[in-house]
C-alpha cells in the first residue's frame, strides 16, 4: 500500500515537472529568439531549447508509465483480497 502511493505520487510528479519543463522551453524557445545564451541562463545545460523539450517529454512518459504500473498494482491487489 505504502509502495502504490509512493508510485502515485513519483507519476504525478514526473507528469507535473515534465510538462513544466516541456513548456519552459518553448516559451524560452519563442521569447528569447536570436539570444543563444537564454538558452543555458534559463534551461540549465542543454545545448538548445529542443533538448530540453525532449526531456520533458520523457518524464512525462516516464510518469505516465509508473502510473500504469501503480493501477495494474492495484488492481492485482484488489483481485487477491476479494477471493
Amino acid at each position: 500500500m505504502l509502495f502504490q502511493k509512493l508510485g502515485k505520487f513519483i507519476a504525478y510528479a514526473a507528469v507535473i515537472l515534465g510538462v513544466f519543463r516541456s513548456l519552459s522551453a518553448l516559451v524560452v524557445a519563442f521569447a528569447f529568439q536570436g539570444h543563444p545564451d537564454a538558452v543555458s541562463r534559463y534551461l540549465g545545460s542543454v545545448q538548445n531549447t529542443g533538448e530540453a523539450v525532449n526531456q520533458g517529454l520523457v518524464y512525462v512518459v516516464g510518469g505516465v508509465v509508473i502510473g500504469l504500473l501503480v493501477q495494474i498494482a492495484k488492481c492485482s491487489t484488489a483481485k487477491e483480497e476479494q477471493n
